[in-house]
C-alpha cells in the first residue's frame, strides 16, 4: 500500500524542515519541496536513517507554474493527503517599489493558490495548512509588501475553506517571534518579549503541536491559528 503522504513547501529548513519531521513523527511519508540544490550527503543530514524511504525531494521554482510541482507527485510511491504551504519570501519593500511586491506576491500568494487549486483537483479526501503571519494586519513601512501577500494568503485561506468544502479542508498558521535567522535578529528576540503579552518569545514546540491539532482536529477548517503569544494584540 501508498503511504499517506504530506508535501511541503520549502521544506529543507527552518519551520519547513520541522513541519516535515513532525509529519515523519506523525506517520506520514513526506514529499520535500526545495529551490537551491541539495547534494545527497546534505538529504541524509537532515532526518534520522529511520525515515530514509519515507521522505521524497523535489527541487522546483515555484515563481513559474508552480502548480506542475503537483503533476510530479505520481513518481513517488504514496497517497498524497497533505498540503502545507509554507514556502515564503520575506524580504524588505514597501508599496512604493512594485516590482519588489509582485516579486513578493508570486511566492507568498500565487503560489499556494495555485497549488492549492490543483491539490483540490487531485486530493478527494485531505487538508491544507497555509503558514502566514500573525502580524500582517499592523502598518509596517519596511516589510509593507510582506505583510500584504500574507494578508492575502490569509483571505485566500477563508476562500479556499468554503470553495473545496467538503472534500478538502483548509486553514492557516500564523506564526509570531518563534525562529530567529542570525544573531542580530535573536537580540531583537530578546528584546521583543518584553512587549509580548505572554512576556516570552515563542518556541517550535507550541507550533508543531498547532501543526498537529490542525492535521488531527478533522471537524476544523478555515480558521487561522496564531502562535505568537498575544503579539497580534498589541499596538
Amino acid at each position: 500500500m501508498n503511504s499517506k503522504a504530506i508535501l511541503i513547501t520549502g521544506a529543507s529548513k527552518r519551520l519547513g524542515l520541522h513541519f516535515a519531521k513532525t509529519s515523519l513523527d506523525m506517520g506520514y511519508a513526506v514529499i520535500i519541496h526545495y529551490h537551491n540544490p541539495l547534494s545527497d550527503i546534505e538529504k541524509k543530514q537532515l532526518f534520522k536513517q529511520q525515515f530514509y524511504n519515507k521522505v521524497f525531494y523535489i527541487q522546483y521554482d515555484l515563481s513559474d507554474q508552480p502548480e506542475k510541482l503537483l503533476d510530479r507527485i505520481s513518481d513517488f510511491p504514496v497517497e498524497l493527503e497533505g498540503l502545507v504551504n509554507n514556502v515564503s519570501v520575506f524580504s524588505k519593500g514597501n508599496l512604493s517599489n512594485i516590482s519588489h511586491f509582485e516579486s513578493l506576491f508570486k511566492i507568498n500568494f500565487a503560489a499556494p493558490m495555485k497549488l492549492s487549486q490543483r491539490f483540490s483537483e487531485n486530493v478527494k479526501n485531505g487538508w491544507i495548512i497555509n503558514i502566514t503571519d500573525s502580524n500582517n494586519r499592523k502598518f509596517n513601512r519596511n516589510f509593507q509588501n510582506y505583510r500584504l501577500t500574507k494578508l492575502f494568503l490569509e483571505e485566500l485561506t477563508r476562500q479556499q475553506a468554503s470553495l473545496y468544502a467538503p472534500d478538502i479542508r483548509v486553514n492557516g498558521i500564523a506564526p509570531g517571534a518563534i525562529l530567529p535567522s542570525n544573531e542580530h535578529e535573536a537580540k531583537y528576540f530578546l528584546a521583543l518579549a518584553k512587549k509580548i503579552p505572554l512576556g516570552r518569545t515563542g518556541d517550535i514546540q507550541s507550533l508543531m503541536d498547532a501543526f498537529r491539532f490542525l492535521v488531527k482536529t478533522s471537524f476544523i477548517t478555515g480558521e487561522i491559528v496564531k502562535i505568537d503569544g498575544g503579539w497580534n494584540l498589541v499596538s
